[in-house]
């Protein structure tokens, strides 16, 4: 009888933990689950996604090396180029592939001579989280593209005081162009040494540029010394 009243006993403390704790503890499980299989389908979404937006994005790539270096595309492949990136920026905006797509579509449209155009495209990737090295080289071609529609101020703000990290070159031959456009040689002089001084690509042709750029602004009294040393010898 001990037993069995032992086994009564037991039965209705479960069913008093069940009444108290039952559907708390069966919700705690739901949660625990359903988190899990949630965190995976998420997880399997954002991959679909970044797949899709890899295609698009590829198919926009190959479009543009199917033409000849220095050819424009014709009409029609702009055209699917820029439904492209419209497709990218509206289903997949918050990811790399619809910033590049955005820069794209400015490129075409700096060719175009459609500058405003551009303007809108580049601010929609600034706007857009781009990731630090992708919002410094968006940040540079919109300061080229706010000097060419005449608002150098707005460029050189741009990129004065940021950290350029590994395109400081390219930012400091960008201020020496927007000097030399206010016509502050000594400014841009400066600028394009600097450029000169911090230049990792080892590309020779981008040395010669700035250092034709350095010489067409170079003051006088830094002329170089071996032109000082020609120039005597001529005297003599």
């Amino acid at each position: 009888m001990a037993d069995h009243l032992s086994e009564e006993e037991q039965i209705e403390a479960l069913k008093r933990w069940w009444a108290a704790n039952g559907i708390p503890t069966i919700a705690a499980v739901v949660l625990v689950i359903g988190g899990y299989f949630g965190w995976q389908y998420w997880e399997q979404q954002q991959e679909i996604q970044t797949n899709q937006a890899s295609e698009v994005y590829l198919d926009m790539i190959e479009i543009v090396s199917a033409t000849e270096a220095g050819e424009q595309l014709d009409s029609t492949q702009q055209a699917q180029i820029n439904l492209s990136a419209d497709q990218l920026k509206d289903n997949h905006s918050d990811s790399a592939y619809a910033q590049f797509a955005a820069m794209l579509k400015a490129k075409l449209a700096v060719d175009n001579g459609d500058l405003d155009g551009a303007v809108n495209e580049l601010n929609w990737a600034l706007n857009n989280d781009p990731a630090p090295p992708t919002e410094r080289l968006v940040r540079l071609r919109l300061a080229r593209v706010e000097a060419a529609r005449g608002n150098v101020d707005v460029a050189l703000q741009m990129v004065q005081g940021i950290d350029t990290a590994e395109m400081k070159s390219s930012y400091e031959e960008a201020k020496g162009d927007f000097y030399l456009l206010q016509g502050n040689s000594a400014a841009a002089f400066t600028a394009y040494e600097s450029a000169l001084a911090s230049n990792e690509s080892r590309d020779q042709m981008v040395a010669n540029i700035l250092q034709l750029k350095i010489s067409q602004v170079r003051p006088a009294e830094t002329a170089p010394v071996e032109n000082s040393e020609q120039t005597r010898g001529a005297v003599k």
